[in-house]
């Protein structure tokens, strides 16, 4: 449970380390942690039936659409939580990029 915990506060620093990025904007860590948490419940609910529906683009780009997956996932989150605030279109694809291999860094903790 610790251990979980521990990744979620690292998830959660690694947003509020991309609000140093222009044109990204989190409220508070308050809901950086939330960001995190909706993130992490759509990287496991949600990500994997997209993977699905998405194989054939998976195939043809060499596992390069999995970064348009994350970049869409993002861009919901942003979406839904206004305290999160993406600027334009070219920061949120560098801010997935970035959320995408700290997350898979993270995960292997």
């Amino acid at each position: 449970m610790i251990k979980l915990i521990i990744k979620w506060v690292l998830f959660a620093l690694v947003i509020m380390a991309t609000c140093y990025l222009p044109g990204v904007k989190v409220d508070g860590f308050e809901y950086a942690m939330l960001i995190a948490f909706v993130l992490a419940l759509l990287n496991v609910f949600v990500k994997p039936l997209l993977k699905i529906i998405a194989f054939p683009l998976n195939v043809l780009t060499f596992g390069l659409f999995n970064f348009s997956i994350n970049f869409v996932l993002l861009m919901l989150v942003a979406y839904f939580i206004p305290q999160y605030h993406l600027d334009n279109t070219f920061i949120a694809v560098i801010v997935s990029i970035i959320l995408a291999f700290a997350f898979g860094i993270i995960r292997r903790i």
